[in-house]
């Protein structure tokens, strides 16, 4: 506990110093504030039909835009070959840094919920869903991470993957032979389970919510799976 406290510790000054990657965290509830207030709907579409698409992008986006920055840097600056000697076992690494990036962005998610007006059940679905599908979207960013050679690697492999796991679900709501493809990504099943609150029960899919969480639950468990083996191959020689 005083290890994952310290790496928390650690990451939060670490943060004053450069929080350019950290306003990421900023910018998307942001951009759906102001899609909210300024950008004219229909009168009958509730406000969080706008708010869920650019949340859905934010569950891959946010943590994938960070958690490769962060630990490429602690490899690029020898502080994870510290880390290491110093006896820090990587389910001890990985939870302090994700600690942190899930505070973070759980504050995003509730700010995107409060501005898409959701309140009740709704809120508390839209709360846990995105959370929980944030697991997976650390564990990738921390695999991407440790397996990056430098920062600007690591914010590359983020940008992309951050990109393409965000985009590609808005284009799949739109198109059922595009979802039977992605239906399998933790980003899919947050983006329909946005979409259920907005709508109701899909028609064109058969698709349930404990279905969505099972697949969320796998791609967490298939990503922490690889961050501890790639973890553990490497060992001293990160950074």
């Amino acid at each position: 506990m005083r290890a994952m406290s310290a790496i928390f510790t650690k990451q939060i000054n670490d943060t004053f110093k450069n929080p350019t990657v950290t306003m990421l965290f900023i910018l998307l509830p942001a951009v759906a504030f102001l899609m909210v207030n300024f950008m004219e709907v229909p009168p009958d579409v509730p406000a969080f039909a706008s708010v869920a698409v650019i949340a859905a992008m934010g569950i891959a986006m946010m943590p994938l835009g960070s958690m490769p920055s962060y630990i490429s840097e602690d490899i690029e600056t020898s502080s994870l070959r510290f880390l290491v000697m110093a006896g820090v076992k990587p389910m001890q690494y990985l939870l302090g840094l994700s600690a942190f990036t899930l505070l973070l962005a759980s504050f995003s998610m509730l700010a995107f919920g409060l501005i898409g007006g959701l309140s009740g059940g709704d809120l508390l679905l839209f709360l846990g869903a995105s959370i929980f599908a944030l697991l997976p979207a650390i564990a990738l960013g921390a695999l991407l991470g440790i397996i990056s050679k430098n920062v600007q690697q690591g914010m590359t492999f983020g940008a992309v993957f951050g990109m393409v796991l965000g985009m590609i679900p808005v284009f799949a709501t739109a198109n059922e032979s595009i979802m039977n493809v992605t239906n399998f990504l933790f980003s899919q099943q947050v983006t329909n389970i946005y979409m259920y609150i907005v709508h109701g029960p899909p028609t064109y899919i058969n698709w349930s919510l404990t279905e969505a969480f099972i697949i969320i639950g796998a791609n967490f468990i298939v990503f922490a799976t690889l961050f501890f083996a790639v973890y553990k191959k490497k060992g001293v020689s990160l950074g």
